[in-house]
């Protein structure tokens, strides 16, 4: 019988005061050295000399690692490892398996399969940096209908499962009340069949909330834009409707209280409690999801058949509809059906919105309030992009310079504006545009039902397309 070897030492961990320790410094580096931009993955490896695999290990804090690693980590931010930074991970008399060391709970409700997913590489490093290494509590996924917020973030959860004792995806598609919404994610937690609930919503908070600090979980929440007011004739964006405005109080309590756990929100609209609590290098955190890139829209592209395009075609394409998978996908069908697979012969018919993409730009349009809209249409009439003091001298008489700094800050949000620098006079002016979908939805129902909003503009201004100078 042969002699039973020495089992291997599992390494060593950090404690929190070395995470800390090595969280600030990054932190700091990231603000004095890289524009106050997060380090990428790709980055801290060539920073530390260590490959993105083991750099996961060392932020997780779970899978022990060589304390020659923790050294190599800390001195690339200028630091000294002392004995009170790391420890040994936490072990019973054996090693235990990595397939079995976190019994996962895994609760998908009607979470979409995503088997098949295409690109998002960049995207979902820097979530899974913010929820496993930084150990973010409250996230949020922000972006205009159709861009894909709600399979990233079930692709994410897929790819981080196995660091969680629970997973948990649930749709607020319904807005449901929040005290049901609790009671339902407290019977996952619960392992009794039935589970006494207090009566309270505030009770109810607070018993999820200690769930989060015993278990390492992930709660996702999906549409939470369904939980936010839709009345805003007042500039009232963000804001909870009355029977949602529970969830206010939730979203606090996760962002604000000390626990282990992590709360992403998908969102078309950021909730007001978000804005307040925020920062690049807070706890809760904002991530805006943009189109897809040209490589990422042609795999798409590829399992609906064959496409003839050049790259140009590709790009124009693209642009067109900002990168949105839903849109193209749409796109694509026709371009199949209709064109026999010629991008250049769809591009010809110059018709940006229709079908199923006219639906969905309309959704997000009829949540405008009454200045948006005047801020909306007047772009879509002068076509150009504009500074912001252009902007506010033109209409000056409809919308106050306060209006238009918060409608400015919650259409650009939405995605529903874009942001460009001056290449021309001034290369600092920051310049506004409405994207190509909405820019085309705004100018044919401007056009059909002959509106004039009394803009201060000269009607032979040469930006302005010749069926709109002839309505208005």
């Amino acid at each position: 019988m042969n002699q039973q070897q020495p089992k291997r030492k599992r390494g060593v961990i950090l404690t929190d005061q070395g995470f800390q320790k090595l969280h600030t410094a990054k932190c700091q580096a990231e603000s004095q050295e890289n524009s106050d931009q997060r380090y990428t993955l790709e980055q801290l490896s060539l920073r530390t000399g260590l490959d993105p695999d083991t750099l996961m290990k060392v932020f997780r804090c779970q899978v022990g690692v060589d304390q020659r690693t923790l050294n190599y980590c800390f001195q690339a931010f200028k630091l000294r490892l002392e004995q009170s930074d790391y420890q040994l991970p936490p072990t019973g008399n054996s090693i235990p398996n990595p397939e079995s060391q976190i019994p996962n709970c895994i609760d998908w409700d009607d979470a979409p399969d995503v088997s098949i997913f295409y690109g998002r590489r960049a995207e979902l490093g820097t979530l899974e940096q913010w929820i496993i290494g930084d150990r973010c509590r409250l996230v949020t996924l922000l972006g205009m209908g159709g861009i894909g917020k709600t399979w990233l973030s079930v692709k994410l959860a897929t790819q981080i499962q196995e660091q969680f004792e629970f997973v948990i995806w649930r749709s607020l598609g319904n807005a449901p009340p929040v005290k049901d919404m609790l009671a339902h994610l407290l019977q996952v937690f619960s392992i009794e069949p039935s589970i006494h609930l207090p009566e309270t919503v505030e009770g109810r908070i607070s018993l999820l909330i200690n769930y989060f600090k015993k278990y390492r979980c992930l709660l996702i929440l999906d549409n939470a834009e369904t939980i936010l007011k839709e009345d805003l004739s007042n500039f009232a964006h963000g804001c909870y409707c009355s029977e949602s405005e529970f969830y206010s109080q939730f979203f606090k309590q996760v962002g604000e209280t000390s626990h282990q756990s992590c709360l992403m929100l998908t969102s078309r609209e950021k909730p007001n409690q978000i804005k307040r609590m925020e920062g690049k290098k807070l706890p809760v955190r904002v991530f805006h999801l943009q189109g897809l890139q040209a490589n990422e829209v042609q795999a798409i592209f590829n399992t609906k058949g064959y496409f003839c395009s050049s790259n140009i075609e590709w790009n124009q394409l693209i642009e067109r509809y900002a990168g949105n998978p839903l849109a193209l996908n749409i796109v694509s069908t026709t371009i199949q059906e209709l064109f026999d697979g010629s991008i250049a012969e769809f591009l010809k018919q110059d018709v940006v919105v229709f079908g199923e993409i006219y639906h969905l730009v309309k959704q997000h349009l009829n949540r405008l309030s009454e200045v948006e809209k005047k801020i909306t249409h007047w772009l879509a009439i002068n076509y150009q992009p504009v500074s912001f003091s252009e902007l506010r001298s033109q209409i000056s008489t409809l919308v106050s310079p306060q209006q238009l700094l918060e409608a400015l800050e919650s259409l650009q949000e939405r995605s529903l504006i874009k942001k460009t620098s001056s290449q021309l006079i001034n290369k600092n002016a920051t310049l506004f545009s409405l994207s190509p979908m909405i820019r085309e939805y705004l100018t044919e129902q401007l056009a059909a039902n002959k509106i004039s909003l009394n803009i201060q503009f000269s009607k032979q201004h040469q930006t302005i397309p010749q069926v709109l100078r002839e309505k208005l």
